[in-house]
């Protein structure tokens, strides 16, 4: 296990086991491939190496799911002030299982639209 990276590590709500350190280096022209087809049929995060470079092609796509975390963590704080609410969680299997039924897009609008909401709410509470 890396240094810093015990327990939760970088993945925070998403991370339940501790993490090991390893190297993967893949061809560009088929690392989404190889990404998928690990990413759906093991339990692994991936850190980018290159998360300094300016030019990475995936790098909306990585600040895309970096303000949709930065949302969840929000929601699920809420949440836990909500008496009663329960919250799913480390349900990762189910959710690989129906991953093909999931559009990026779609999370993304439902993710802006709750958290609009309980903006409004916190706003209109706070009133």
């Amino acid at each position: 296990t890396r240094p810093g990276c015990r327990g939760r590590g970088k993945m925070g709500i998403l991370r339940s086991e501790e993490m090991r350190h390893g190297t993967l280096v893949l061809p560009t022209d088929r690392a989404r491939q190889f990404i998928d087809i690990i990413g759906s049929g093991t339990k692994m995060q991936f850190e980018d190496m290159n998360a300094r470079e300016m030019h990475r092609p995936y790098k909306k796509n990585v600040q895309r799911l970096d303000e949709m975390e930065r949302v969840i963590r929000f929601l699920m704080e809420e949440l836990a002030k909500v008496p009663q609410a329960e919250i799913i969680k480390n349900n990762v299997d189910s959710f690989l299982q129906h991953s093909d039924q999931y559009k990026l897009e779609d999370i993304e609008a439902n993710l802006k639209k709750m958290y609009r909401d309980f903006t409004e709410f916190k706003e209109n509470n706070a009133q």
